[in-house]
């Protein structure tokens, strides 16, 4: 009984990205209760803030409508990179990761230049992200090439 393979067409590639021409380095995903997050910053407040966001995700905290909710997200975007890293925080401070967005809200990591120095070393290519909230419960699904 011989079964012929059904020919597949190549997928097309994405405008501006490396679509197939890397290979997976790692996955993350964190799922986390915004009253969680809301509980620190009760306790910590500023000190808090300032230790968890990178300095590209400040502007957009302070713009937020809704900053405990944008906290817990920025949070859930960490502990995710780290996840997909395979590291946990070991040699990655909080402030070393966030994510902005950029035309249309597509979410992109940014990195501190020391962790750059790290991805580079590790021939880490390309860091994808995505970001879901929905009734108090927010995720994070990071994506490492190299």
């Amino acid at each position: 009984m011989s079964r012929k393979r059904a020919r597949r067409s190549p997928a097309p590639a994405a405008t501006g990205s490396a679509r197939g021409s890397g290979s997976l380095y790692g996955i993350g995903l964190d799922v986390l209760r915004v009253a969680r997050i809301a509980k620190v910053y009760r306790r910590h407040g500023e000190r808090f803030v300032d230790r968890l966001l990178h300095p590209l995700e400040r502007a957009e905290y302070e713009a937020s409508k809704r900053p405990v909710q944008y906290l817990a997200k920025c949070f859930a975007v960490k502990e995710a990179f780290v996840k997909a890293l395979g590291t946990g925080f070991f040699g990655v401070a909080h402030d070393d990761v966030g994510v902005v967005r950029r035309k249309l809200g597509k979410p992109e990591f940014v990195f501190s230049k020391r962790l750059q120095a790290r991805l580079k070393r590790l021939k880490i290519k390309a860091a994808h992200v995505s970001l879901s909230d929905e009734g108090g419960t927010v995720g994070a699904v990071a994506v490492l090439e190299r």
